[in-house]
């Protein structure tokens, strides 16, 4: 299953990080940045505190009923930019999604439980996700989605950039703030909407930007992130990703401008695993990886809730050539007491063939944060035979 993700990504024509970087001192600010705020639950909360948040916050834009479905087109400024609006593009300031319901709700009225779907790399506008997702959740479940556009996506997505491909690697940096601060931002108004109990779910990146932003939320929250892992650095450093990235590029720019070694050698100085002091071969390659780890490290974040750790789901393809986990924490050990489970596919062939138990594990996470919640189909248990870490 390895080399068919190798295969589906030399058909792929977009690259990472065309430009480089980024400018070294947004590298040094959005690192301060998440080391005092966005990775400490109770600093990261007064970003978006409750009371900031009321109905009118979010616009609606568009409604309509189609069918037995409604859809829900809205847009609210995005939290990052009242922060570091000053690296924050036009475009990326304005968080925008689609709400999809059954027909009949009442919003604000009705309560149904909700799924905050995040995108994968290249998962640009609705549609995927509304038809991959969202309708079979609400067919099977009646379990309502808010479809979340990335920054940088879609009609997120900044002047003269293509497809989607980021241009430094600082965008992806800010992707993430910008993700963890507008899903407060949604919990506290889902919680006015009665749009409880909520899960957030993604497949890859989506995975991992949902499991960053389950870090910071107070309450009763459930999460299924798919196909990602503790940290993202071997995704970008080892995996097929990692042939996307202008490796050269980022030399030329690393040893040409003293300001990329000096936050380098602030990383290294800063990381505290002893493999820091060990000689280095390729300092850009261990400045990615660093820099990776630093900003997607699940163990660089508060560790969640204890109460909601149960309520957190991990699939992973056992042939994953994109999230390799080799050399890197365990998810067991990262957050003791989550579940871990197995499918035996690769990236590409997991994403193709597993939707049904992806949907199935959403309905399975909210019944563990709620066992009373009301679904179409419940009992729930278990379609397929899935390999399951002893921990769970």
């Amino acid at each position: 299953m390895t080399n068919f993700d190798k295969l589906f990504r030399r058909l792929v024509i977009s690259k990472s990080f065309i430009r480089g970087w980024g400018n070294p001192l947004h590298l040094q600010e959005l690192c301060v940045s998440r080391r005092e705020k966005v990775a400490i639950r109770n600093e990261c909360l007064k970003l978006v505190p409750a009371e900031s948040i009321q109905e009118n916050t979010v616009e609606i834009v568009k409604q309509e009923i189609k069918g037995d479905r409604q859809y829900i087109d809205a847009k609210f400024r995005s939290p990052i930019a009242n922060h570091m609006g000053h690296m924050v593009p036009t475009e990326v300031a304005t968080a925008h999604f689609q709400l999809v319901l059954p027909h009949d709700h009442r919003v604000g009225i009705d309560s149904i439980p909700i799924n905050i779907c995040y995108a994968g790399t290249g998962d640009q506008g609705f549609n995927r996700r509304r038809l991959l997702t969202a309708h079979p959740l609400l067919k099977q479940y009646r379990i309502g989605s808010i479809i979340l556009e990335n920054p940088y996506y879609g009609v997120r997505k900044p002047k003269h950039q293509v497809r989607s491909s980021l241009f430094y690697v600082t965008d992806l940096l800010v992707m993430g703030g910008a993700l963890m601060l507008e899903t407060l931002a949604l919990l506290h108004w889902c919680e006015k909407m009665k749009l409880t109990p909520a899960i957030l779910h993604g497949f890859s990146l989506g995975g991992h930007m949902a499991s960053l932003a389950f870090t910071n939320w107070p309450g009763p929250l459930s999460l299924l992130s798919c196909a990602s892992w503790s940290t993202s650095s071997t995704a970008f450093c080892d995996g097929v990703l990692s042939r996307t990235i202008p490796w050269d590029l980022l030399k030329k720019q690393f040893y040409e401008n003293k300001a990329y070694q000096t936050f380098y050698e602030y990383l290294r100085e800063g990381k505290k695993s002893t493999s820091s002091n060990l000689s280095v071969i390729d300092p850009v390659k261990d400045m990615m990886r660093l820099i990776m780890d630093e900003f997607t490290s699940l163990d660089n974040y508060s560790r969640p809730v204890e109460s909601n750790i149960p309520n957190a789901m991990f699939i992973i393809g056992t042939n994953d050539g994109y999230v390799l986990r080799d050399g890197i924490p365990d998810m067991n050990d990262v957050w003791p007491g989550c579940l871990v489970r197995y499918i035996p596919y690769g990236h590409i062939s997991g994403f193709l063939f597993s939707q049904s138990v992806f949907q199935h594990a959403v309905a399975e996470m909210l019944q563990r944060q709620q066992p009373n919640v009301k679904l179409k189909k419940s009992p729930i248990t278990s379609p397929i035979t899935i390999t399951t870490s002893t921990n769970t």
